[in-house]
């Protein structure tokens, strides 16, 4: 595999149960955007480091981010992974490149 973006939808769709409709969509994320997901909550909730949002959005600002990590969103528009991310963009503000799967059924 080449690791194409082709090569990374194929495979997101493979992961999808029947029918669900997985979507891989390369984004640019601003913080209002950051701010906007955030509010549609996590699939499940956990404690929330501090340090780790801080670092990431020192990382953010410095233009040290790589960019093309994934944000992954239930069917419900939940996030399931990616909560750090977009907390840490919202507060940097700065955009970031970020690739975001979304309809994944919140069961798996």
């Amino acid at each position: 595999m080449n690791n194409s973006n082709d090569d990374l939808e194929s495979l997101i769709r493979r992961a999808c149960p029947d029918g669900h409709r997985c979507e891989l969509i390369p984004v640019t994320i601003t913080p209002e955007m950051a701010k906007g997901y955030l509010s549609f909550g996590v699939e499940q909730e956990r404690e929330i480091d501090r340090s780790v949002i801080d670092d990431y959005a020192l990382s953010m600002q410095d233009g040290e981010w790589k960019a093309g990590s994934i944000l992954i969103f239930s069917e419900n528009y939940k996030i399931i992974d990616g909560y750090y991310r977009l907390a840490a963009v919202a507060q940097s503000g700065v955009p970031v490149e970020f690739y975001l799967v979304r309809g994944v059924p919140s069961n798996l």
